[in-house]
């Protein structure tokens, strides 16, 4: 009986060495298991170092001329850290295999993507430029001729000088190889440009107006007429062409190069637009040196009957300031060949070419001014 007590007492014991063996023997097997079931990183883990330089080096050429893309790739670039950190410190059997570098592989590809993009606009604009940048110089430099011409106003001379900034900025970005920002600049030029042709076609416009002509050339023609009928001397000034014939008996006897008002092209409406007149005048008096501070000088009857008519017109239809008179002291006078319009409307002559129209005027002699003929 005591045996059989001892038996029964021990069983419990077998048991639990049978169940502690099991256990022991379960454990032992998933560990041999959990590499197949479990999934495993590589032994080396994936190194981010390479493609987050090339990220950020595709940020930084991106980051001007293509903002939104650099911005975008800024974001994966955020993204893929997260999941390089959290794949660092996950356990073994939460991490996923390959996570790391498909988000890396997400960056590069949308950062190849973006400066193929980026290369190919480059590309284009650097053919662009290419092709704009010879009529473009032309252009400048011709617009800073006309902003000098008699009768283009200070917003064109300023618009010129502008055109001329903007041009020697977009060389620089072209120097540079920035090129869209070098046709940035160039646009900008040409809209200067512009306004500068603009009131330039404006301004000579009239010149080639049939009905213009053919006013002006009947004005030459009866003052040439007058010369022959009276075996007289006669001053014709073409503004256009910045120049003074000199007619004796019906014949052009000599021709001067002459400057006009720094706004000569106009016709003069009233004193202070430094205009020069256009019309059929007279010598009203010859002054000498001494009694001009130009040299010598011929002053002219302006304001004639039609100036007069004009600036009335002028007056009522708000063309001429309120207080703005018509003028007067408009001369054929010397100081001239400084190569460029500059007088208040008279027209110079370099003193050399004024003694010789001097010497052959007198009081009365008829000077006409014309647009060009």
């Amino acid at each position: 009986m005591l045996i059989a007590f001892r038996l029964r007492f021990k069983r419990p014991a077998t048991g639990f060495r049978r169940r502690s063996f099991l256990f022991g023997a379960t454990a032992l097997a998933v560990a041999f298991a959990a590499p197949a079931v479990i999934p495993q990183t590589s032994t080396r883990p994936f190194d981010a170092k390479a493609p987050r330089a090339a990220a950020f080096r595709a940020v930084g050429v991106l980051r001007a001329e293509m903002p939104a893309a650099a911005r975008q790739i800024d974001r994966l670039i955020a993204q893929a850290e997260v999941v390089t950190a959290d794949e660092r410190t996950a356990p073994i059997w939460e991490q996923s295999p390959g996570r790391v570098e498909t988000s890396w592989l997400r960056v590069l590809t949308t950062a190849r993507s973006a400066t193929a993009e980026f290369k190919q606009r480059e590309n284009a604009s650097e053919q662009r430029w290419l092709e704009l940048a010879p009529g473009l110089a032309a252009d400048v430099e011709r617009a800073l001729l006309e902003s000098n011409e008699a009768g283009v106003g200070r917003r064109e001379i300023a618009a010129a000088r502008q055109a001329s900034l903007k041009w020697d900025l977009a060389q620089h970005f072209a120097r540079e190889g920035a090129w869209d920002r070098a046709l940035l600049e160039a646009e900008a030029a040409r809209g200067f440009n512009r306004v500068v042709r603009t009131s330039f076609d404006s301004l000579h416009s009239r010149f080639a107006e049939p009905k213009n002509l053919a006013k002006w050339r009947r004005m030459v023609a009866e003052t040439i007429s007058r010369s022959k009928a009276e075996g007289s001397t006669a001053l014709i000034v073409d503004k256009l062409k910045r120049k003074l014939h000199v007619y004796a008996g019906g014949k052009r006897i000599a021709t001067f190069e002459a400057e006009l008002g720094s706004k000569g092209l106009k016709q003069k409406l009233h004193s202070g637009d430094q205009a020069t007149p256009e019309g059929r005048y007279r010598v009203t008096e010859a002054r000498g040196p001494g009694r001009t501070k130009y040299y010598k000088a011929l002053l002219i009857d302006y304001p004639n009957s039609e100036d007069r008519a004009r600036y009335a017109f002028g007056k009522k239809t708000g063309q001429v300031p309120l207080r703005a008179g018509i003028g007067n002291l408009i001369e054929i006078h010397g100081d001239g060949g400084q190569g460029r319009d500059w007088t208040d409307g008279c027209v110079a002559l370099t003193d050399h070419d004024m003694d010789k129209v001097f010497a052959r005027s007198r009081v009365g002699t008829p000077v006409t001014i014309v647009g060009t003929f």
